[in-house]
């Protein structure tokens, strides 16, 4: 399975200033307006709102903080390594090169959690990893609790009883893993937990 990674990219010192440019036209007239009692120069309130809703979006979200899915690059994993693919490059890491490999994996998108019935996005998931004394981080979607329950299960029978034995595993890593999703909203219960799996049981 691949699943898409997610990015925040950040924004460029042009896309900077242009931001500042639209946040002056926008508040400037607005604030004259309203000491002035012209209420025509409000106006560029929602004028200046527009605008930083249309340039956010041409610049792909870079300034609000929602991170976006990268369907055009993906991850993978295997019982020997994994695997980042964008577009026709790939990147390879070996399991028996990493050291301080972090496996968090426990969301999809819409799982509910907390007593107030919030649900991930499904974008919380990452794995992280040193190699050649470099950090790496790589925070990936899953979409549905069937994918979900698929890696979990890769990850319990192939991927962890290998890493045990390259002993490269950190002691927080977790993978949670539900097999009873409920969709009725009048049940209080809405995530019944019954398999879990702490990955430091396989250190």
């Amino acid at each position: 399975m691949k699943f898409p990674i997610v990015i925040h990219q950040k924004p460029t010192i042009l896309e900077i200033f242009f931001i500042i440019i639209i946040l002056s036209i926008t508040f400037i007239p607005f604030v004259y307006g309203i000491n002035t009692k012209h209420p025509i120069f409000c106006i560029s309130l929602i004028l200046g709102i527009i605008c930083f809703i249309q340039f956010n979006k041409i610049r792909k979200g870079k300034f609000t903080p929602l991170k976006m899915i990268q369907k055009t690059i993906v991850v993978s994993f295997s019982e020997n390594n994994i695997e980042i693919n964008e577009n026709k490059n790939s990147t390879i890491y070996k399991w028996s090169d990493l050291q301080e490999i972090e496996i968090n994996i426990f969301a999809y998108k819409g799982r509910f959690y907390g007593s107030d019935n919030r649900t991930y996005n499904g974008i919380e998931n990452s794995i992280k990893f040193i190699k050649n004394e470099q950090k790496f981080k790589y925070q990936f979607y899953i979409e549905n609790i069937n994918q979900f329950k698929l890696l979990k299960e890769q990850f319990k029978t192939i991927i962890l009883p290998q890493l045990k034995q390259f002993q490269n595993l950190k002691k927080i890593s977790r993978l949670q893993s539900q097999l009873n999703f409920a969709r009725d909203n009048r049940n209080l219960n809405l995530n019944n937990d019954i398999d879990y799996l702490d990955v430091t049981d396989y250190q």
